[in-house]
């Protein structure tokens, strides 16, 4: 390699390394966001659910596993929604980017938390 050729790749070289320098210094002083946190995040965070059906029991580890990407499942444990809240807030969290929710599986964590917020209700009265 000529003398010239070394002093080109050694320049782009350098130029990589600074830029990338100056990347890392912008990207670490972006000011990180502290998560979200709501009174229902402070409950529990699980559902004693030996006596109920082996339906709810499998939709149970579905909402807990899908869930919990993307917030503790103690938040909607501990929420008092009714039927028609729960879908569309499952429909809401289904439309996140990363939730991995589909339709079907999104039916299934529905089925499962209105069946809970029946049977804590009557459980409660």
């Amino acid at each position: 390699m000529r003398k010239d050729e070394k002093l080109i790749v050694f320049g782009i070289v350098f130029g990589v390394v600074i830029l990338v320098g100056v990347g890392m210094i912008f990207a670490l002083r972006v000011p990180r966001s502290v998560p979200k946190t709501y009174p229902a995040d402070k409950g529990p965070n699980f559902i004693d659910v030996a006596a109920y059906p082996v339906k709810m029991q499998e939709a149970y580890n579905l909402f807990t596993n899908k869930c919990s990407r993307c917030h503790t499942v103690a938040r909607p444990i501990n929420s008092t929604f009714t039927p028609e809240e729960w879908r569309q807030y499952v429909y809401k969290m289904m439309r996140k980017p990363g939730s991995g929710l589909t339709p079907k599986t999104a039916d299934e964590i529905i089925e499962f938390l209105i069946y809970d917020a029946q049977h804590r209700e009557k459980k409660t009265k």
